[in-house]
C-alpha cells in the first residue's frame, strides 16, 4: 500500500496542497469556525478520513467520518459504528485493518479515558472493544499510534499512581506477543517532569512526534525524535518554529507518504478552550539529518599517513536519500575531508585528543552537525 502511495499524488478531500508553512485545513469542511475539531487520520489507501469534534459545552467528543465514493469525498458525518459514543482521536492502523481512538464511559468526568479498537472484516466494522488490561488502566490512557509490526505507541498519566494531585502524562509503548498486548513498557529517552502526549509513530517506527507542555506563554509545542541504529530515540528536537505557534500545537499525524504533517491547533485564553482547527503543512522543516550511527574514536599515529571511510550511516533523513557533507570550522592543516567520497585523511603532527565537527545538510537546507574524535598516539 505504501509503494502504491508513493506512485501518485493522494487526494486530500481536493485541497490545494500546503508549502512550509501550516494553514487550516479543509476549512468550511473539516475546519469549521466554532467547532472544535481535534485529531485526524487518512486510511493508508486515502479513501477515508476521521478526525474528532469536541463538544463546546462540556468537551464530550464525537468522530466523524468520510470517504472517496466515485472520486468525490462524501459530506463529513458521526461514524456511524461509534454513534452516540463519547469518543475521541481516531487513527487508522497501517495496514487499514483496524480503527483505534479513545474513549470515556464516565459522562461526569471525560478526562478518564481508555483506548478501544475497532477491527474491519469483509468490508464492515465490527463491534468495538477495548483494549488489553494491561494498555487500560484506572487511569487515563489517552491517543494512540501503532507500527507495522502492530506495537502500539500511547500516553498514559498511570505514572501518577501513589501521588496527590498529579496529571503528568507521559509515554508508553507495548508490543504484540502471541498472547496479545501483555507488557506495558515507558520511554524512558522521552519520557521527562513534563507532560508528554500526543504521540504519533511512523509505521516503520524510524520517529516518533509528540507533544510536550514548555510553559504558559507558547502552552504544548510539538518534538520529534529519531529511532538510532541500536534502537534507541534520540534526544526530541523542538520541531521548527515556522510549525510550532505560541497557541497550543497538538495532535500530530504524518501521511504514509511521509509527505504532509497535520496537527490541531488550539486556541486558549484564560476563559478556556476558544477555538480548535486542523492544521497541515508540508514535511520540508518537519524531518532533519540526524546521527544515526555514530563513527567509532579513531587512533592515528603522528607523523603517519591515515584514510578511513567516512561512515554512510552516520547520518540519517527520513525524506532526502542524499545529504551534502563538511567540516565545520577545521582547525587542523593536516586533516582533510572528501565529502564526495566520503573519507577523511590526513598526516597528523601532534599526540593528542582531537574533535571535528561534520555536518549533513539535506535538499531542503536543514542541517545537523556530528562530532568525531581522533586520538593520535606516538
Amino acid at each position: 500500500i505504501i509503494f502504491l502511495i508513493g506512485c501518485r499524488t493522494p487526494d486530500y478531500l481536493n485541497q490545494k496542497a500546503p508549502k512550509s508553512k501550516p494553514i487550516i485545513f479543509a476549512p468550511n469542511v473539516i475546519s469549521v469556525v466554532g467547532r472544535f475539531e481535534h485529531g485526524i487520520s487518512f486510511s493508508p489507501d486515502n479513501q477515508e478520513v476521521v478526525f474528532g469534534i469536541l463538544s463546546n459545552n462540556d468537551l464530550s467528543g464525537q468522530i466523524y467520518h468520510s470517504e472517496k465514493i466515485k472520486n468525490k469525498w462524501s459530506e463529513p458525518i458521526p461514524f456511524e459504528p461509534l454513534k452516540n459514543q463519547n469518543v475521541y482521536l481516531p487513527y487508522f492502523t497501517p495496514d487499514g485493518r483496524s480503527l483505534l481512538y479513545a474513549y470515556s464511559e464516565d459522562k461526569e468526568d471525560n478526562s478518564n479515558t481508555n483506548i478501544g479498537i475497532l477491527i474491519k472484516a469483509n468490508g464492515h466494522w465490527e463491534k468495538s472493544k477495548p483494549l488489553s488490561e494491561q494498555i487500560n488502566s484506572r487511569f487515563r490512557e489517552g491517543n494512540v499510534s501503532m507500527t507495522l509490526d502492530r506495537t502500539i505507541y500511547f500516553s498514559s498519566n498511570r505514572g501518577c499512581e501513589g501521588k496527590d494531585n498529579c496529571h503528568q502524562a507521559d509515554l508508553y509503548f507495548s508490543k504484540k506477543s502471541e498472547d496479545g498486548y501483555q507488557e506495558v513498557h515507558p520511554i524512558l529517552e522521552l519520557n521527562s517532569v513534563k507532560d508528554e502526549e500526543s504521540v504519533f509513530v511512523s509505521p516503520n517506527e524510524d520517529y516518533i512526534i509528540f507533544c510536550n507542555y514548555t510553559g504558559d506563554e507558547t502552552g504544548t509545542d510539538l518534538y520529534i525524535s529519531y529511532k538510532t541504529f541500536n534502537k534507541n530515540w534520540t534526544q526530541p528536537i523542538l520541531i521548527d518554529s515556522a510549525i510550532n505557534s505560541k497557541d497550543w500545537d497538538r495532535r500530530p499525524y504524518v501521511t504514509f507518504d511521509n509527505r504532509f504533517l497535520f496537527f490541531t491547533r488550539l486556541k486558549i485564553d484564560q476563559d478556556g478552550l476558544k477555538e480548535s482547527d486542523i492544521y497541515w503543512v508540508n514535511t520540508s522543516k518537519l524531518f532533519k539529518p540526524f546521527e544515526y550511527k555514530p563513527v567509532k574514536p579513531i587512533v592515528a599515529r603522528k607523523k603517519l599517513k591515515f584514510e578511513i571511510d567516512f561512515s554512510k550511516v552516520f547520518f540519517k533523513d527520513i525524506d532526502s536519500d542524499k545529504l551534502k557533507y563538511e567540516i565545520i570550522d577545521n582547525q587542523y592543516d593536516w586533516l582533510k575531508f572528501d565529502p564526495n567520497k566520503l573519507k577523511i585523511s590526513g598526516k597528523p603532527i601532534k599526540v593528542g585528543t582531537f574533535e571535528v565537527t561534520i555536518s549533513a545538510k539535506d535538499k531542503h537546507g536543514n542541517r545537523s552537525n556530528g562530532t568525531i574524535t581522533f586520538t593520535v598516539v606516538d
